[in-house]
């Protein structure tokens, strides 16, 4: 019997979009009940919720929300 896989590395590997969870700001996640501490090591994206308001994702380091910045466009 074979190691078993977990779903979402098969969904990599077939090349599927892996779409986190959309918030409006952090504060919006939260009052979702998708809290830092209850999710370590999540992602998420805020629609909202970077620095002048624009679309970051923010990653669980177990305690806070971790803003990450979206740059420019990918070529």
């Amino acid at each position: 019997m074979g190691k078993l896989i977990p779903r979402s590395f098969e969904r990599i590997r077939s090349g599927e979009q892996i779409q986190p969870t959309t918030f409006t700001n952090v504060a919006a996640a939260i009052a979702a009940g998708v809290t830092a501490a209850k999710f370590p090591r999540r992602i998420i994206y805020l629609s909202a919720g970077g620095t002048g308001a624009v679309p970051c994702l923010a990653i669980s380091d177990g305690t806070n929300w971790r803003q990450v910045a979206i740059g420019i466009n990918a070529i």
